[in-house]
């Protein structure tokens, strides 16, 4: 019958202390990363090495198989993929939407609305100017006011839509940034994943360098939506939209293309895979939040802005048409509503004018151009008060003037189909219609917030580092290590007693 050898049991305690010493650099390699937020816990299976002996045809040992002692089979890495793909998914959500929160209330601020600095005071205080003039028409310091006031109305549309503009502006130059970003992140993936794959070509878990990579998927999901896949070989493919931005050691880079905006002076960069000039398909993350801000949120607010500068002055203009000046001339309205004229100027009786042509009927970036009639600022007197010719002291039309405030002329599509409100309900729906949207990325981002931390600390707990639980894992591995030392001496004492006091009679 073969048998083991004397020195089996020195192998066994050998590898016990093998064993035990590894444990222990682990524990320690735990240990020294207690601190570090992209770290994944890691643990040593210990299993019992080949026993012996080894069964073969013709031979079935009688008593058994003896064991041979242990080693560690694979040190592994402590993650849930499950948790990592919600946490992924959370962070594409929550960063989409602090995107938006955050834009969204620089918008607010621009509006300043309710403030003594805003739009809206500026308007109450023109309409108050008319009715003051309306009791004293003859008066050039009350017609001076009038002029005033539409000048601090007309700055205040102007300034909210320059800074909107110049938000929109920013944000736009911020993408290219951005994506600069993702190609560096991408990049880095690529190149973790070669890494990766020939050391687990080896049958090792190169966990140090999963955690990184982990780390940098993780901090690419904060700016655009991502899938990823794990392959045989431990690399990953990360995704958007369904195209491929990492395959294996390949990376695909974003680039951005300016494309030129109608009338406008700047050009909007969108973003495209560099390699076939399609278009990115991003819809979450930073980076779309980015996107949605320039040409929804943003974009809304100045046409709308645009669309209630032209409604507005439309209305003080036909009505302002219909009147007559100090020198009796007047009544410039047609039959069928409005005011037609020839000639290149803005006519007098056009209170409000927008730029360069006076006969465009779009009033084109109207927030932008609206200016108080220049003939109107140099003479007070074409401010037509009176609605009948040569009465200097008839302020009739400065008071239909001063009742726009509460007439209902503006045209809007509500839920109960068309309906018409008063010039300052239609400015209050665009900051009611704001404030409703800010309040819901406010909402939504509080509630990616405590889910992100939620799942943050899940996944602390099956990957973060506990000093108790490593303290204690460090005195077991230290008793075992210890116990195999003592093994070790024992097999020494025996395998001295055989070789150095066994057959001395006779000697």
């Amino acid at each position: 019958m073969s048998m083991r050898t004397t020195f089996s049991g020195l192998s066994i305690a050998l590898r016990a202390l093998q064993t035990q010493q590894i444990s222990l650099d682990i524990t320690g390699h735990n240990v020294a990363n207690a601190n570090n937020p992209n770290y994944s816990r890691q643990t040593a299976i210990h299993s019992a090495t080949r026993p012996y002996p080894t069964p073969m045809m013709g031979y079935t040992p009688s008593s058994g198989q003896l064991g041979t002692g242990v080693e560690i089979s694979q040190i592994n890495r402590m993650r849930d993929g499950f948790v990592d793909l919600r946490l992924r998914q959370q962070l594409h959500s929550k960063n989409y939407w602090s995107t938006m929160e955050e834009g969204l209330r620089q918008v607010e601020l621009f509006f300043n609305e309710p403030s003594e600095n805003g739009i809206h005071f500026a308007l109450d205080q023109f309409w108050d100017s008319w009715q003051d003039l309306s009791r004293e028409p003859d008066f050039a310091s009350v017609r001076e006011v009038v002029v005033q006031r539409a000048q601090v109305l007309v700055e205040s549309i102007k300034g909210t839509r320059e800074n909107l503009q110049r938000l929109r502006e920013n944000i736009n130059g911020n993408i290219p940034l951005k994506i600069s970003e993702v190609n560096s992140l991408a990049t880095r993936i690529a190149d973790l994943n070669v890494q990766i794959g020939k050391i687990s070509a080896t049958g090792s878990l190169p966990n140090d360098l999963l955690d990184a990579r982990d780390a940098l998927i993780e901090e690419l999901s904060q700016l655009v939506d991502v899938e990823v896949v794990q392959d045989h070989a431990n690399m990953v493919g990360v995704t958007i939209g369904g195209a491929s931005l990492v395959h294996r050691g390949t990376s695909y880079g974003l680039v951005t293309s300016g494309v030129p905006v109608p009338g406008e002076n700047y050009k909007k960069n969108e973003v495209l895979w560099a390699t076939t000039g399609n278009r990115v398909n991003i819809t979450s993350g930073e980076i779309a939040g980015l996107q949605r801000l320039r040409d929804h949120e943003i974009q809304d607010a100045i046409n709308e802005l645009d669309s209630w500068t032209r409604d507005f002055a439309r209305q003080v203009n036909e009505r302002h048409a219909e009147g007559y000046d100090l020198a009796g001339v007047g009544g410039d309205v047609t039959p069928t509503g409005g005011y037609s004229y020839v000639g290149t100027d803005y006519p007098p009786f056009m209170f409000f004018t927008f730029g360069d042509d006076p006969h465009n009927p779009e009033m084109p970036f109207a927030a932008l151009n609206i200016s108080v009639n220049s003939a109107i600022a140099g003479d007070v007197g074409l401010i037509r008060a009176s609605d009948i010719p040569y009465a200097t002291g008839n302020g009739n039309n400065a008071i239909q003037l001063a009742s726009l405030r509460f007439e209902r002329v503006i045209s809007v599509d509500g839920a109960g189909g068309n309906k018409t409100i008063t010039i300052g309900d239609a400015f209050n729906s665009i900051i009611s219609e704001l404030g409703v949207g800010t309040q819901k990325a406010i909402r939504m981002n509080e509630n990616d917030t405590n889910l992100e931390l939620h799942l943050r600390n899940l996944k602390d707990s099956i990957s973060g580092v506990s000093l108790d639980e490593e303290m204690a894992n460090m005195i077991r591995y230290q008793h075992a290590y210890s116990a195999a030392a003592r093994i070790m001496t024992t097999m020494d004492e025996a395998l001295d007693t055989i070789i150095n006091r066994l057959g001395i009679v006779g000697r």
